[in-house]
């Protein structure tokens, strides 16, 4: 990456499961809400169309990781698509943006289970990669944190410059009941700011 990847504005995209249609809506706000690079964090197979989502995820992002779902499904996708998950790192970093799908098999350190736990593992692999936002998804609930509290409307969040911040994206293409609706997420590393975008269903 180079140094304006790491100052720029990103558009964070997780949990396709196979949804092209919900895939390219959420490209499609990303773009028009100002995103310039986009990062994905997992899980693109699933029910529908798993290639054609790797292949549009491969046209357009600048940054992928894997998934949990990815390596559960990579005998029902072709072979070009399994490959492209299999080499795909289980973490990235892009200036002060780190990166995880979330999944404790995958990160143990950087996952949805460090939620109900203060992010106790967290903040060391936070501060030993000098990052201040570390960014997620897998568990489909889009919220936001700033030093372990959530807060409360994260629609427009403001990066204070000692203060360290989880994100979980939510998902693009597979709501859970109870969780929310669909959505996506800005990390404006140029004005610091995080925004949380819903998406409509599809």
């Amino acid at each position: 990456m180079t140094g304006d990847d790491a100052a720029d504005v990103w558009g964070l995209i997780s949990d396709v499961h196979g949804n092209l249609p919900a895939l390219e809506a959420a490209i499609e706000v990303l773009a028009s809400t100002g995103a310039r690079r986009l990062a994905f964090l997992g899980d693109y197979l699933g029910r529908g169309d798993s290639d054609g989502c790797i292949r549009r995820i491969k046209q357009v992002a600048n940054v992928a990781i894997v998934g949990n779902r990815d390596l559960d499904w990579q005998d029902r996708v072709s072979a070009g698509s399994r490959a492209y998950v299999l080499e795909l790192p289980r973490v990235a970093q892009v200036g002060k943006l780190l990166l995880s799908h979330g999944d404790p098999r995958l990160t143990p350190s950087l996952s949805t289970s460090q939620i109900g736990r203060g992010f106790v593992r967290v903040w060391p692999e936070m501060e030993q990669r000098e990052a201040q936002i570390w960014a997620f998804g897998h568990s489909h609930h889009a919220r936001v944190w700033r030093d372990g509290a959530q807060v409360a409307d994260a629609q427009c969040v403001t990066l204070e410059p000692d203060a360290r911040y989880c994100l979980n994206v939510g998902t693009a293409g597979l709501p859970f009941p109870g969780k929310g609706g669909p959505s996506v997420a800005i990390v404006d590393l140029i004005r610091g700011q995080i925004r949380q975008i819903s998406l409509a269903r599809v």
